[in-house]
């Protein structure tokens, strides 16, 4: 039996050891994953993840937590019930074998990783797909697409059912949020030339300052094929950031590229407040790139900004303040070492590739004002 356990352990190693290699060899742009697995096997997993476990109440992650601790209460059970052995194994037996241990769960669990979502990292990327041409945009173009957000976000907003100076309510944001947002992207996708299978989730969690305090507002688990947000996000955020874990879940890694077909699926939605949302996000991109070029014409086209638009940028920032701390940096370190194992060599900053995404996407489509 002890052989059996420790040859599958060795398996769990291997098979982790050998997807990882397999991920490294493939690199990037890869038209062998893009086909194969991003719209063959990926979408077979998609499928089946949404027309099973997706119809659960509740947050997968909710139970699989409540599963882990009843699981760890019976495995010290066990330890401190069994009858010890009369001749125990020596510290560098005991060593070996927890380290094995470790080696095979974090084996299955990269194994996993892959075979579930991880390859789409691989997949031949979003501007290449759409015929794209990305390039750095100069202070003028970043001028320009800030006074093209403000005069939107005034115009959405002002649709706004209630909308008054004051930030918005939680009553702004429809119930059937998700299914939306599932079908604007779904269509947006298409339009795209991506597949949009099956019947993604994305959930809000709570306590939603815990994901917060982490420097997040929410992420995909690919172990259960469901994204989560942050319940505690102000109304001017959660249809955004709603959408941008819901293009992770459809095989969307690059996190520009989820932020750029997430804005596209918010600016396609009937509410006012979903393309509100959307625009808010690009607007603070945009400004963060604009603070760069030149802090004096970014201070001056914030203060053209409508007061209720102001009003709901100070609710998020206070928002944020509240969960300020160390694991926000320990957080922020931890992702960006993520992001470039997997070959995004930007890291963080990949998520500024958005404000160039979308301005290429409107230079080709010169009908976009």
């Amino acid at each position: 039996m002890k052989r059996v356990s420790v040859g599958r352990r060795w398996l769990w190693v291997f098979l982790g050891a050998a997807a990882l290699a397999l991920h490294i060899l493939l690199g990037k742009d890869s038209t062998l994953v893009e086909n194969a697995y991003s719209r063959g096997i990926f979408i077979g997993i998609r499928s089946l993840w949404d027309n099973t476990l997706g119809f659960s109440p509740i947050p997968l992650l909710y139970i699989f937590l409540a599963g882990a601790v009843v699981w760890d209460a019976w495995m010290l059970f066990r330890f401190f019930s069994r009858n010890r052995p009369r001749t125990p194994s020596s510290a560098w037996t005991k060593i070996r074998r927890a380290g094995l241990l470790v080696a095979s769960w974090a084996g299955m669990l990269v194994f996993f990783f892959h075979i579930l979502w991880g390859f789409n990292y691989n997949r031949v990327r979003l501007e290449k797909q759409l015929n794209l041409d990305v390039v750095p945009l100069d202070l003028a173009a970043i001028r320009a697409e800030a006074e093209w957000t403000v005069r939107l976000l005034a115009e959405t907003r002002a649709l706004v059912p209630g909308a008054t100076n004051a930030a918005l309510t939680p009553a702004a944001v429809p119930p059937d949020l998700e299914a939306i947002l599932r079908n604007s992207l779904s269509i947006t996708l298409k339009d795209s030339g991506y597949p949009s299978p099956g019947r993604v989730r994305v959930r809000p969690l709570w306590p939603g300052g815990l994901i917060m305090r982490f420097s997040s507002t929410g992420f995909y688990f690919p172990y259960f094929g469901e994204g989560y947000i942050a319940g505690n996000l102000v109304p001017s955020e959660k249809p955004f950031v709603t959408a941008h874990e819901m293009a992770h879940a459809f095989g969307i890694t690059d996190e520009g590229g989820a932020n750029f077909l997430g804005f596209l699926a918010c600016q396609s939605a009937a509410g006012p407040i979903v393309r509100y949302s959307g625009l808010l996000s690009y607007w603070n991109y945009v400004f963060s790139d604009l603070v760069r070029a030149s802090r004096e014409d970014a201070e001056k086209i914030a203060m053209s900004l409508p007061e209720g638009v102001k009003a709901d940028i100070r609710a998020a920032q206070e928002n944020w303040d509240r969960y300020r701390g160390p694991l926000r940096r320990v957080a922020r370190g931890v992702y960006e070492r993520y992001l470039k194992s997997q070959g995004v060599e930007e890291g963080i900053k990949s998520y500024d590739r958005f404000v160039a995404l979308l301005a290429a996407w409107k230079r080709r489509n010169s009908s976009v004002t």
